[in-house]
């Protein structure tokens, strides 16, 4: 039989359109450009009282130095090149929103001797979350098993030192490991419609 059409396979070039691309390298220079406004965007509890509520969001923008950026922005490629398919840019824009709303308004309720907060690490924790958890609806166990407990087993470890980390000597201060538990738990969320929608699928 004469075959016409090549057998789908997935690989890196089918599952990685260009316009994701575009999207992590334009939110990149957007985070390094931000840096530059620390000061306006950083999430600061007392200003936030006066009614600067913006920085709810924008706290998770911003970073303590040049090595927490680099951290957060190596994370970040990191799960570009895990994920399988790269979600559409609109989808990781919303993923991004809500997840960094789970982070701001969590410290905000729940870490109220928090004076201050910055980095993008407690969503960086959720959207892996929500791809570990992808992963899992995939069948890919290995895969699934190492980014879920590469992150929880981090956390737990920041928590054990205190927030003293090594890490945190990098970035000049503590790490807030509660961010990395809002952003997970923002993640679990953004996940239950398509758990519940597999569950009545079946």
């Amino acid at each position: 039989m004469l075959h016409t059409h090549k057998p789908y396979k997935a690989d890196f070039l089918t599952d990685h359109c260009p316009g994701s691309y575009l999207l992590v390298a334009a939110f990149s220079a957007l985070l390094v450009l931000l840096q530059f406004f620390q000061a306006e965007l950083i999430f600061q509890r007392y200003l936030i009282m006066e009614g600067e509520f913006w920085r709810l969001w924008t706290g998770n923008l911003v970073h303590t130095n040049l090595w927490h950026l680099a951290l957060n922005l190596g994370g970040f490629w990191l799960l570009v090149f895990i994920q399988r398919p790269a979600p559409p840019s609109r989808t990781l824009i919303a993923q991004i929103l809500f997840i960094s709303t789970c982070v701001g308004v969590g410290l905000w309720f729940f870490n109220q001797d928090l004076i201050w907060y910055a980095g993008f690490s407690g969503t960086l924790y959720g959207l892996f979350m929500l791809t570990g958890i992808h992963l899992l609806k995939q069948k890919d166990w290995v895969s699934a098993a190492l980014i879920l407990g590469g992150i929880c087993g981090k956390t737990l470890w920041d928590w054990s030192q205190g927030g003293m980390a090594l890490s945190a000597s990098l970035i000049e201060a503590p790490v807030i490991y509660t961010a990395h538990v809002y952003g997970m738990l923002g993640g679990i969320m953004l996940s239950l419609p398509h758990f519940f929608r597999h569950l009545t699928n079946r």
